[in-house]
């Protein structure tokens, strides 16, 4: 599935999000083929926590980049947890990690108190990232977890070639654990991680 416009983005996340599986399954492949812009529209991320419909395949950026992204006030879960993102919840498994590659996000707002937070994937689970670059202005407020590209990854194994770049004025801020670029690696059993 080759994304080419806002409408392609938002038909992808409603399909992921809704457990739909002709794009959202292990060994699938989607990417983007042209620059999107997203001003003017409140962000909902890619797989859903609040449904346990995480995003199962695979994405290639394409060198593409993703503009404007703005998240405020996402719905929380049951427990009262946002997963705020591009993409919510990426979702591998021990002997197929997905992989989320060749991304670029330039002008990111994201205004929550929910827990885990990020301009990339909030909640990398079994996942390769490789090349993912975050720039431009960069307003990002979360709570527990809060970071610029990956917030709470949980076995992982690689995460490559990840830049945060902001301009000035720019900020990442949170209530607890804050990154840069990511802020929390746990059950990981040796990410390689180079930033």
């Amino acid at each position: 599935f080759i994304i080419m416009n806002l409408n392609d983005l938002v038909f992808f996340r409603d399909h992921v999000n809704n457990g739909g599986t002709k794009y959202n399954a292990p060994g699938k492949w989607v990417a983007l083929g042209a620059d999107i812009d997203m001003a003017g529209v409140n962000w909902v991320g890619i797989g859903s926590a609040t449904a346990d419909h995480g995003f199962m395949g695979n994405f290639d950026g394409k060198g593409f980049t993703i503009k404007n992204l703005t998240i405020t006030n996402p719905t929380l879960d049951s427990d009262g947890y946002a997963y705020a993102g591009l993409f919510s919840v990426t979702e591998g498994t021990e002997n197929n990690q997905n992989v989320i590659k060749n991304l670029i996000i330039e002008n990111v707002t994201i205004t929550t108190t929910g827990h885990i937070v990020s301009a990339a994937i909030a909640y990398p689970y079994y996942t390769i990232v490789d090349n993912v670059n975050v720039r431009g202005d960069i307003k990002i407020t979360g709570g527990d977890y809060t970071a610029g590209a990956l917030a709470y990854t949980r076995r992982c194994v690689n995460a490559s070639n990840i830049a945060v770049v902001g301009n000035d004025g720019s900020y990442i801020k949170g209530a607890k654990v804050v990154g840069g670029v990511i802020s929390d690696i746990q059950m990981n059993g040796g990410l390689i991680a180079d930033y």
